[in-house]
């Protein structure tokens, strides 16, 4: 019985630690923000209501939320597989930036039938966001550059390198605004399209298959043992008959082409095109960190946590209308969780580093 009593301790402190840091962090931006929605002299509780009625309220709220969460769940997506597995990547912007802007061009330009335009665009953003990640991955491999601050800075060159492109070499020519810095729109047979009119994009469906697939392939199978262990243990990994350099760029490979494939669903299902500073100026990548972070790095948790930062967005536009308070109150208010879970974020990227300098001296 004491036994017994012991292991459900452990348990519970298991499920307080994953649980108990995302809880309060969320508590205490709600509270914050309402602190500020008093100062601003409107009612808390009405303020608030207007914000959930705007993301989730009706159908139209609704699909736009999910329009917006899709990006974000294939960005946290991308996080979980590569930090559960020991690898601090955070290029999953960069990946997003390229994934977006080269499935624009490919179905855009290539003379095909749309479906295979819109099948190939898919598969350029999967190419093009795997091989981006696998650059930070090899910079590690071969010289031990940092992961964080390899991919920070991969994520500003995809940016600069993509809004050079779209400035001066494929800039559309027949944009009704002059100033508008994007590419030709995608005629619609070669667009992502809605489920039904008016709904959201097949690329949702597709962000949730992929989460249901990440989900059984990291929790259910050999190979998701194999890649925690590759990243958190090499010379244990080595022991077991895993190669625990080839699981890097595996996890990394795969890792970035689920961003690449996210900026595809945004410019093919959103934005018919690549627009200027799209991926950079949403924030989609941070904020699919940020709910892989609130998940503990759970895909089916982080799928849901991108839907509700998302209606955290759609619903603070919602909020402006009928209240008094500006939308920037829901952008603080996602800051604070940031900032917050930041200290995780950090220290799981301090545990990693230790142990990784631990097995290299031993």
């Amino acid at each position: 019985m004491n036994e017994e009593s012991r292991n459900w301790k452990k348990t519970l402190g298991a499920i307080a630690d994953s649980f108990g840091q995302p809880l309060v962090a969320v508590l205490i931006s709600l509270l914050l923000g309402a602190v500020v929605i008093m100062i601003c002299g409107e009612n808390v509780f009405t303020a608030y209501g207007a914000m959930i009625r705007g993301a989730f309220g009706n159908e139209f709220y609704l699909n736009d939320t999910l329009k917006r969460a899709t990006p974000i769940i294939m960005g946290g997506l991308a996080v979980c597989i590569a930090w559960r597995s020991g690898y601090e990547a955070m290029g999953g912007e960069g990946q997003m930036i390229l994934g977006a802007f080269c499935s624009a061009l490919v179905a855009y330009y290539l003379p095909l039938p749309g479906f295979v335009r819109l099948l190939l665009a898919m598969l350029a953003a999967v190419v093009v966001g795997a091989a981006y990640s696998a650059l930070s991955a090899w910079l590690y491999d071969k010289f031990e550059v940092t992961f964080i601050i390899s991919t920070l800075m991969l994520n500003y060159i995809a940016n600069y390198f993509a809004s050079y492109m779209t400035n001066f070499v494929v800039k559309d020519p027949e944009a009704l605004d002059i100033n508008a810095v994007q590419t030709g729109k995608i005629a619609a047979e070669a667009q992502l399209a809605a489920i039904r009119p008016g709904s959201v994009h097949w690329g949702f469906v597709l962000a949730l298959v992929a989460v249901l697939i990440a989900y059984f392939v990291f929790k259910k199978t050999t190979f998701g043992y194999k890649s925690r262990m590759g990243g958190l243990n090499a010379k244990f990994a080595l022991y077991g008959g895993i190669n625990a350099r080839r699981m890097l760029y595996i996890v990394l490979l795969i890792s970035g082409a689920l961003a690449g494939l996210g900026g595809a669903f945004e410019a093919l299902g959103s934005k018919y095109r690549y627009i200027d500073q799209m991926i950079f100026t949403t924030g989609y990548a941070w904020s699919g960190m940020v709910a892989a972070l609130l998940a503990n790095f759970n895909p089916i948790g982080t799928a849901v946590a991108s839907i509700l930062l998302a209606g955290l967005s759609t619903g603070g536009s919602a909020m402006q209308r009928s209240t008094i308070i500006p939308v920037e109150v829901c952008n603080m208010i996602e800051g604070i969780i940031t900032l917050l879970m930041s200290v995780k974020l950090l220290r799981i990227a301090q545990r990693n580093h230790k142990a990784r300098k631990v097995l290299r001296e031993g």
